[in-house]
Formats: C-alpha cells, structure tokens, sequence
C-alpha cells in the first residue's frame, strides 16, 4: 500500500470542490421572498364574507416574465365540503379558476422589479355550517411559482408552498 500523500489530498480536495461548484451552479427552486397574503378577519361566523388577498412583489433584479399562484384551505377545512366557497377572483390576473373551496391563477405578467401585483379572491361561509363543534379554524395554504429572467432562455424559477398554511390567512368562524 502507499503511503497517503500531500498530492492525494490535493486531488481529494479537487474533487470535493468540483462537486460543490457542480451541484451549487444547478438551477433549484428557492423560497420566495415578496409574497403577501391577508385575509380581512380573524374571526367570522356563519353567512359571513371573506377576502383573501395575495400579493408577489419581484424582488429580482429581471422582470417576472410567468407568476403561478394557487391556495386551498389546510386540514381538517378542505375534509368541509360545502362550509365556505370561493365565489370571485379579481385583481392583476390574466386567468382565475375557482371551484369549491380552492382557487389558482396566474398574475399578470411581466412584473417589473419593484412592482407588485395582488389578486383577491372572495369566500363565502355558509349560513348552516355542519362543522359541529365550533370554533372552527379556516387556514389557508398558499403555493407560489414563478420564473424569471430573460424570456427564451433557462432563465430562473423559484417556487415555494406553506403546506400547513399561513397565520395571516387564518380566520376563527364560530
């Protein structure tokens, strides 16, 4: 066997490196950092209104050229059939779909750096819940995506989704 050498850990430690430049230079989606979302009450009850509000601002140095954003409510609310229905969308969209209890669409696009774009949609709870035991928590899960960059190329995406929700989507309904 030969003894270990200097020159050996030399090209151990080229190779460690040439991986690390290898998997670091791979494009991955990241968090996103400018999503805002708010609903108008933390507490509601039975016939009353909500108002989800959602908004990206580009904290990219490039244009937005594809934003993708869709949310549905948490459990044990998405098991609710019927409790509350999203019943409008408006806002900087070019499409909405709504159907039930979960809504997805895209933002109007381009965004420049710096700007924001918001969409709100709007949830009605029903006047007979048959949720039983209230108080009811109602939390929504919001999943954002959007790509960046120059268009026609690789370009960037990041994406991120609150699977357990978000405490400023979060409403009590008793």
């Amino acid at each position: 066997m030969k003894p270990f050498s200097v020159q050996r850990l030399g090209v151990i430690l080229a190779a460690i490196l040439g991986f690390g430049v290898f998997f670091a230079a791979q494009p991955a989606s990241a968090a996103v950092s400018g999503t805002t979302f708010a609903v108008d009450k933390s507490t509601a009850k039975a016939g009353d209104q909500l108002t989800l509000t959602l908004s990206l601002t580009n904290s990219e140095n490039s244009p937005i050229y594809f934003a993708y954003e869709a949310v549905q409510p948490t459990w044990p609310a998405n098991t609710q059939a019927g409790a509350f229905t999203i019943t409008g969308c408006t806002g900087d969209t070019s499409d909405c779909a709504f159907t039930g209890n979960s809504a997805n669409f895209h933002f109007n696009a381009p965004i420049a750096p710096g700007a924001t774009k918001s969409v709100t949609l709007t949830v009605k709870i029903t006047d007979t819940p048959a949720w039983g035991t209230a108080p009811y928590t109602l939390n929504w899960a919001p999943y954002v995506y959007y790509e960046f960059g120059q268009v026609g190329t690789t370009g960037t995406a990041k994406d991120q989704t609150w699977t357990f929700g978000v405490p400023s989507l979060q409403t009590v309904i008793s």
